[in-house]
């Protein structure tokens, strides 16, 4: 470092040099935010801050549109589906009703095997058929017409050891007729004791005692329901 010494002659002359003070100075605006503030303008951060806040806004607003387009597709597709699932799905009643039809159908089929085989083993059967459904006419009708088919007809003249003369009746051959079953025609009235008529009859006195006892039950669960 290079020191200099002033001579005594010059000292008097030299004064002390002190750097100015900078206290409450305030920075000068640049020109641009000068003629921002005289004109009432926003400033750069002013601008920032209102691009900050309408992105905010707009994302906001976005989610929320969003969200409900999301909730108003979703009960669509939960209609549509409720729709779709109402009408693939039966009701109880038709369960109930499809059901009952089916076990009938199963019923009658049972019984004209069963009955089938009954008269393979006793073909004699048929004749305790037609004595059953000639006893319903009254005493005085005349002219009696048995249709049976073939196979019984044979039968029941060979069981009645009657000639065609002999016979009160006239028998009818008809094969439409399941076998085991008749059908009894006068002038006057008739007696449809067919394989199909006796079943279906059998049948619906068991399901008409079957609802009887169901309304039955449900009236005696009412009581005790009612009782506690």
């Amino acid at each position: 470092m290079i020191q200099r010494v002033i001579s005594g002659e010059h000292g008097e002359a030299a004064q002390l040099w002190e750097a100015p003070s900078v206290a409450g100075a305030s920075a000068r605006p640049t020109p641009a935010q000068g003629k921002a503030q005289a004109h009432g303008l926003p400033t750069a951060e002013r601008i920032e801050d209102i691009e900050r806040q309408a992105r905010e806004e707009g994302y906001q607003k976005g989610l929320e549109e969003g969200r409900k387009a999301g909730r108003d597709a979703l009960a669509r597709e939960g209609k549509a589906l409720h729709r779709l699932v109402s009408s693939l799905t039966p009701t109880v009643e038709d369960l109930d009703a499809r059901l009952e039809d089916e076990l009938v159908t199963l019923a009658v089929t049972v019984a004209r095997q069963l009955v089938r085989r009954e008269l393979r083993t006793d073909p004699g059967q048929i004749v305790a058929v037609v004595r059953e459904a000639l006893g319903v006419l009254p005493s005085s009708e005349r002219r009696i017409r048995l249709h049976l088919h073939p196979e019984d007809a044979r039968i029941v003249r060979e069981a009645m050891h009657l000639s065609e003369l002999e016979q009160p009746w006239q028998i009818f051959e008809d094969p439409t007729l399941s076998r085991g079953g008749t059908r009894v025609e006068t002038d006057v009235s008739s007696v449809d004791a067919t394989l199909e008529t006796r079943l279906n009859a059998v049948i619906a006195e068991f399901w008409g005692e079957r609802r009887d006892d169901a309304r039955t039950e449900g009236h005696e669960v009412d009581e005790g329901d009612a009782q506690a």
